[in-house]
């Protein structure tokens, strides 16, 4: 008899899972237990397959792979108490379609062999997991115009090895996952994608981190090192957040994607290199280049290709895309299969403005998740969630200034208070006219001045 359920598992699960069967043999319940990580020789097979994610022998990716494409009809639920995001993603990759904790295991059993025998109209609602390729064209989410036209282009260029890119956006837009699907989509999809947060690189270690260095170039270099755009050898090397490079940094990068040639600190030779390079930043490159914080020469280089994702206040269409997205990972990574979203909610999250973008929304659709006491989340529930991350004025009465090691001039400064305090009030113009202590016909002034009118994030 072709059983209806398979659990793989070690013996302490199979012990815990003849307890709750009881004196009847599993196999009269139709229920097989697997010990080994072996997928069953079965004609067909049309049920459930219980994985225990928690064991290493079962949450491999080949076995899992293997399992995934033994049988067309079969559903895999992994069993795991708290997987974390990047976990939860892997095994969705290699066919998972929803996790649930060891309780709701033994339940789901108890209902199947105590109810009425039928496992599929025993088990909750699945929780739809992200897309099997998180990185595809899909991972691209929304409808709206300007982001079909992003798609467009993105599917375009899949069948071109173009040298360099650069994507703006606004923190929190989705600059790296773009650049992830630009790579993955791409003639390069094969080799490497290499992350490198310009931010986070000190300028004195640019050269080592990048180009790599021979043995005794320095002090502590004790062994010869191989830089991040080796590593990136037939791939992408994508440089996040390229607008804060100091002026000699950028020096050094324009070399490189001028002779696609680098030097190794301490060598004498140079190298080839066969590199994509993608960039993306947060800041208008062209008033820094008349402001002489960036290279013009440099700005040219990698504007060969440019892509501008629009924030989330200027395709609002999008949002119940993205927020289902998020409510269905969410829903899963924190075992809440039975957890629904409703209309009003998603009309709740249109009305805001989202000065984070796309991160804030996912961070207040997590929270509503986590917090909804319900089986449902309301409009009522929706708004909580959003006032809970909210940092309001007087919560929040500083705002940092980045000052470049080339300096900054004053006009550059105004408009980074002035933007600052703008998101601060959610672009209420009479309450930071009020924090400026100026007129709002002074602050409307400075902002047509600074280009800030184009940004606009709400009316009051």
């Amino acid at each position: 008899m072709t059983p209806k359920i398979l659990v793989f598992g070690d013996r302490k699960s199979e012990e815990e899972l003849q307890k709750r069967i009881g004196k009847v043999p599993a196999t009269a319940k139709r229920i097989a237990l697997c010990r080994e990580p072996i997928v069953p020789e079965m004609d067909s097979f049309d049920g459930t397959a219980y994985v225990d994610l928690e064991k290493a022998e079962f949450a491999g990716d080949d076995f899992l792979s293997e399992l995934a494409q033994s049988f067309d009809k079969l559903r895999i639920v992994g069993i795991a108490e708290a997987p974390d995001e990047a976990e939860t993603l892997r095994v969705a990759q290699l066919g998972v379609a929803e996790i649930v904790n060891r309780k709701q295991f033994y339940e789901r059993i108890e209902v199947y062999i105590h109810g009425n025998g039928d496992s599929k109209k025993a088990e909750n609602p699945p929780a739809p997991l992200p897309p099997t390729d998180p990185y595809g064209l899909n991972a691209i989410i929304g409808h709206s115009p300007r982001v079909a036209e992003i798609k467009k282009m993105v599917d375009h260029l899949g069948e071109v090895d173009y040298p360099n890119a650069i994507i703006f956006g606004e923190t929190g837009t989705g600059k790296d996952l773009l650049a992830k699907v630009l790579h993955y989509t791409g003639v390069r999809k094969d080799n490497n994608f290499i992350e490198v947060n310009c931010s986070a690189i000190p300028d004195e270690l640019f050269e080592s981190e990048l180009f790599g260095h021979k043995k005794g170039a320095f002090t502590d270099a004790k062994n010869d090192k191989a830089g991040l755009f080796e590593f990136a050898s037939n791939g992408t090397i994508f440089l996040d957040e390229i607008g804060n490079l100091t002026m000699p940094a950028q020096a050094k990068l324009l070399k490189i994607l001028e002779s696609r040639r680098l030097r190794p600190l301490g060598a004498v030779e140079e190298k080839d290199i066969n590199v994509r390079v993608l960039a993306a930043t947060n800041i208008n490159l062209e008033q820094a280049v008349n402001e002489h914080r960036f290279r013009q020469d440099l700005l040219f280089r990698l504007n060969l290709i440019a892509i501008h994702l629009p924030p989330l206040r200027e395709r609002k269409e999008d949002i119940p895309d993205l927020a289902r997205f998020s409510f269905d990972f969410y829903r899963t990574l924190y075992s809440r299969s039975t957890l629904s979203l409703d209309e009003t909610a998603l009309e709740a999250l249109q009305q805001h403005n989202w000065p984070g973008n796309v991160r804030e929304l996912r961070n207040v659709v997590e929270r509503a998740v986590l917090l909804t006491t319900a089986d449902r989340i309301t409009a009522t529930a929706m708004k909580e969630a959003i006032k809970n991350g909210r940092v309001t004025a007087r919560e929040r009465r500083k705002i940092i200034i980045e000052i470049p090691d080339q300096g900054i001039s004053l006009k550059a400064i105004e408009k980074q208070a002035v933007g600052e305090i703008l998101n601060m009030v959610q672009w209420n113009r009479t309450q930071a006219a009020s924090l400026l202590g100026i007129s709002r016909a002074r602050l409307r002034r400075i902002m047509e001045e600074n280009g800030l009118e184009n940004d606009k994030r709400g009316t009051d």
